[in-house]
């Protein structure tokens, strides 16, 4: 339908204002359903694999007799030649015959495929709908994008629906532009559900009048042109929606034409039949209008809100979309407090209706990226698919997503071209059982992810991992983990999903990196799907593992052959005409594909001449994998830049293509020179493609610039001035002498509003003349100067085994850069401030304890150094308003200590020694460690001497503590012995003060 001329404000810029010669000049999107594919067309598709195979064939047997057994390859350096120009034939005819295969396979789906009527989705919609959340992660999304995308979600025809808006950008911006996006992004979800307040309550007290008045009686023709009104003002209000969306570009005209205007006319032919209807006096059953109704409803039944897990300490703050997504499931169905500890705020798990936020656990995730956009009817027919029984194994529904019409740009043009090929690929893929998670949106089964979740812990935090992100292609890997869970996947079959391209070549480079790397990663894990599918008694296909693998590594091996073909002179004799006739049938089927999809059969060669300058891109991405693979280090994930300014390409992805240029170059004069003919032609074509693909998709302007850009840069570094160090402010008077500095009760505090917002406890040594002079050796994992310790203190419950209660608390240091308490006390004695860090260590827990409950106990560890200086302890001592236990490990004896401080020995074990040792020091606890309980479950000899441990220790007044208990086998053996107190992760965690309390009560 044309956008009516009223629809566009004044002033307003137009979208199509700087399109480049060669833009998208379509203005219709791809048909919702694709058009059934005639007999001729699979006929000419079954023809071109078959004869790339026989093709290929016939070379490899004609090259293997020419050169091995008619001994053209004389010498070893011919015979490698051989043997690689083979295998290089082999892998690009492999991938050229995958598409071949997908393609038959999305032809066999477009036949095959029958749409749900829409009465079918209106019967699901007036029963129980399963409850369902959508995530958008974001970050530094431009305000326009996101909200597009989040009025996409907000109008998808689904009651109840809940979108959350992750925000990922950084809590701190470094700009004024990040932070007003940040601003801005954050206000959004509010200012769209405000938006959909008034037409919900508007349609909400419509269908409550009509309920109410029709109770018991036949809906009558006034109930239909009631019906009918509210579906007028609908009508308006999408219409109202589209003049106020910002036009920008061809992305906001799709949005308006084909999402707002299309539902308004939707909307619109249902109001007229239902005044059609009410004109001729025949009201429609109730039952049918109850289903009008709840449409309408459906359509504005929307919360939208946002959520910043960068906001909270005990959330992953690894940097990917992954992560981000992990975060916000992983609190799905539980209450929580928001608690400050000393590096920020926390979530802690609270009782029901007691938390400051409540997440629901729904029944469907929906994931959207921020640069998307979905057809209303997106989430009410995956998830009507979703219910049905045949599907009850599906973990992923999805519809891979379609480039938007009329790109402005010949690169956003070219590139959406091959987004489109890859929805045939996707579609097809899926015949065959190989279809892959493709991440920019999908409706997610939440019991298959929390089959597929993984735990593990940052510090103390727990982290829970659904997707995983050891790769930068999560969705790839997290497919594999489904189907070794035994899920399955599914494409839905229409094109329902629509997702932003990149607009210029330097942004594009950074989304194309990030494909290519992470296939080579988890290429083995294949193995995993297939053996547990064996395991179950199921067959596994070739063509499934075939697709799997060319989806996986293709990129590598096909980036890696070209290059090879490009670079090497090879043998004049491999070079075969017949060879040709193996990439034909490819690039003839690719051609009737774009000419199917709306582009022009030519772009194939555009695209051929694209893919040659991404060919560093590509090798950039897989040879990143590798060194994943060897390294174990993760490759840092970057994000694509979706801004209105170009972004600038890197020197690499600049040079390299020239590069290749020169090297096509050289090849076509050494052809021409030695009458290689038929290596002439490929070295001309690359040599033309490829100064094409430069010119048109980079651009000689931008190169330029780019690359002076980068040589200043490289050039010139302007010095950053340091900023000037406050003053330190001078010891107060009560200072201990050790040189431990700063207020600890304010610092650690959790509400304190004074000194840093990060609340970290940071020591400097005032034994500077001890110091001068001084050079170790060492390298600190905390400093570089062995000056400054950057900790805060977390408390791990000590309880009573029999009745559960908590009796005390163990304090426990926590340093920053996330070492040990071992590392920074061996760090600080060996440049000569132990004491100073040991105090500064007990002060905070000291001051920490303070939100401890009361009536309980305080443990901290005294090394022996600060245990012999009583006259630097026992003021230190006095600060505690609680009971106090000095737990200590390298004691021979124990000096006065204070009336009423107790002492722990740490770390003792079951045997002889420690029971002398207990006698000789009398101590008020005795902990047995972690390795003393290795076995304890089953093992009757290690009971046994537990046993007589607690015995000894009770007739000479000590207590034993078990530390490490780590399962309530180990917690029920230890009990049976009669050991009264222990603590361990089983039990509770080390947690900050204020959520120790917290769990406490």
């Amino acid at each position: 339908m044309p956008r009516k001329p009223d629809q566009r404000q004044p002033g307003q810029p137009t979208p199509d204002a700087r399109r480049q010669w060669g833009a998208d000049r379509r203005s219709a999107p791809h048909p919702l359903v694709a058009p059934p594919v005639s007999e001729g067309r699979i006929a000419r598709g079954r023809l071109a694999i078959v004869l790339t195979i026989a093709v290929w064939a016939c070379y490899i047997i004609y090259t293997v007799i020419e050169q091995f057994i008619a001994g053209h390859a004389g010498t070893a350096r011919l015979a490698v030649e051989a043997i690689v120009y083979m295998v290089v034939v082999t892998a690009l005819a492999a991938s050229a015959t995958a598409y071949l295969i997908t393609r038959i396979g999305f032809f066999y789906r477009s036949r095959a495929h029958h749409r749900a009527p829409r009465i079918a989705l209106d019967n699901l919609l007036a029963g129980q709908m399963p409850s369902m959340t959508v995530l958008v992660p974001s970050y530094q999304e431009d305000e326009r994008v996101i909200r597009t995308t989040l009025l996409s979600a907000a109008l998808q025809e689904y009651p109840g629906l809940r979108v959350v808006l992750l925000i990922d950008d950084p809590q701190q911006p470094r700009t004024r532009a990040a932070r007003e996006q940040l601003l801005a992004a954050r206000a959004l979800p509010g200012t769209i559900e405000a938006e959909f307040a008034a037409p919900f309550a508007r349609v909400q007290a419509a269908y409550g009048r009509f309920v109410a008045d029709g109770d018991g009686r036949a809906a009558t023709v006034d109930d239909m042109r009631d019906l009918a009104a509210e579906y007028r003002f609908a009508v308006g209000w999408l219409y109202g929606l589209g003049r106020r969306q910002e036009m920008v570009d061809h992305t906001d005209v799709f949005f308006v034409e084909h999402i707002l205007n299309r539902l308004a006319e939707d909307l619109a032919t249902i109001a007229e039949a239902l005044e059609s209807g009410a004109g001729e006096s025949a009201a429609l059953p109730k039952e049918r209008l109850v289903q009008l109704h709840r449409r309408l409803l459906a359509i504005f039944d929307v919360s939208m809100t946002s959520f910043e897990r960068k906001r909270y300490v005990s959330l992953s703050s690894e940097p990917n979309k992954a992560m981000n997504l992990n975060s916000y499931i992983g609190l799905m169905g539980g209450t929580y407090h928001e608690v400050g500890t000393p590096l920020g705020v926390a979530l802690v798990p609270a009782g029901p209706g007691r938390g400051d936020l409540s997440i629901p656990d729904p029944d469907y995730v929906l994931t959207l990226d921020a640069d998307s956009v979905l057809l209303p009817e997106y989430a009410l027919r995956l998830v009507h698919l979703l219910e049905q029984g045949a599907h009850a194994q599906d973990a992923v529904a999805q519809t891979p997503y379609s480039a938007f019409p009329g790109s402005a740009t010949r690169i956003e043009r070219i590139s959406g071209a091959t987004t489109d090929i890859q929805h045939i690929v996707h579609q097809g893929m899926t015949h065959y059982d190989a279809t892959f998670w493709v991440g920019a949106n999908a409706v997610l089964r939440k019991k298959a992810l929390d089959d597929i979740c993984e735990v593990s812990y940052e510090g103390d935090w727990e982290i829970r991992r659904y997707i995983q992100d050891r790769t930068v292609i999560e969705d790839t890997e997290s497919t594999i983990d489904l189907g070794v869970h035994g899920w399955t996947l599914f494409n839905y079959p229409e094109r329902m999903a629509y997702s932003a391209t990149p607009p210029d070549f330097g942004s594009l480079c950074i989304q194309r990196q990030r494909w290519a790397n992470g296939g080579l990663l988890i290429l083995s894990r294949l193995k995993d799907q297939f053996r547990a599918r064996r395991a179950k008694g199921q067959k596994n296909r070739f063509g499934e593992l075939f697709l799997r693998v060319n989806y996986m590594a293709s990129i590598f091996w096909s980036s890696v052959c070209l290059v090879v073909m490009l670079a090497y002179p090879f043998n004049a004799d491999l070079l075969n005409p017949i060879l040709l006739l193996v990439s034909v049938p490819y690039f003839l089927m690719m051609s009737a594909d774009l000419r199917y999809l709306g582009y022009k059969r030519l772009d194939v060669l555009r695209i051929y001449g694209f893919n040659l300058i991404l060919l560093p891109v590509n090798l950039s991405g897989s040879f990143a994998s590798i060194l994943q693979l060897l390294t174990g280090e993760k490759s840092a994930f970057k994000r694509t830049p979706k801004v209105r300014n170009r972004t600038t390409a890197a020197t690499t992805y600049l040079v390299l293509p020239m590069l290749l240029i020169a090297l096509c170059a050289w090849t076509v004069v050494r052809d021409v020179q030695q009458h290689w003919w038929a290596n002439l032609v490929f070295a001309g074509l690359n040599l033309v493609l490829s100064t094409y693909a430069i010119v048109a998709f980079v651009g000689v302007g931008n190169t330029i610039v780019d690359l002076l850009t980068h040589l200043r840069n490289w050039l010139y570094r302007p010095v950053k001035r340091p900023a000037r160090a406050a003053s330190p402010a001078p010891a107060p008077a009560s200072a201990a002498p050790t040189g431990a500095i700063g207020d600890w009760a304010s610092v650690l505090h959790y509400r304190s509003d004074s000194g840093g917002s990060s609340g970290l406890v940071a020591v400097r040594s005032t034994h500077a003349e001890a110091r001068a002079g001084r050079t170790s050796p060492l390298s600190s994992p905390l400093s570089s100067s062995f000056e400054e310790f950057t900790f805060f203190t977390v408390f791990q419950p000590i309880f009573e085994l029999s009745t559960g209660e908590v009796v005390g608390y163990e304090a426990l240091t926590r340093f920053a850069d996330g070492s040990s308490p071992q590392e920074g006390l061996r760090a600080a004695q060996a440049q000569g401030v132990q004491i100073d860090l040991d105090v500064a260590l007990i002060r905070a827990a000291l001051a920490s304890a303070h939100s401890l409950p009361e009536g309980t106990w305080l443990s901290v560890n005294v090394s022996g150094d600060l245990l012999r200086r009583p006259r630097e302890l026992a003021p230190l001592l006095a600060e505690s308003d609680r009971p106090l236990v000095l737990e200590i490990s390298d004691a021979a004896d124990i000096p006065d200590i204070p009336v009423g401080v107790r002492i722990a020995v740490d770390d003792a074990g079951a045997g002889y020694d420690s029971l002398a040792r207990m006698e000789a020091l009398k101590p008020a606890f005795l902990k047995l460690g972690r390795s003393q309980l290795d076995g304890v479950e089953d093992e009757g000899a290690r009971q046994a001497a537990i046993k007589s441990l607690v015995s000894f220790a009770r007739e000479n007044s000590c207590t034993v503590i078990a530390e490490g208990i780590e399962t309530a086998r180990q917690r029920d053996a230890l009990a049976s012995c009669g050991v009264p107190l222990g603590q361990g992760f089983y039990l509770g965690r080390p947690m900050p003060a204020e959520r120790a309390a917290v769990g406490a009560s």
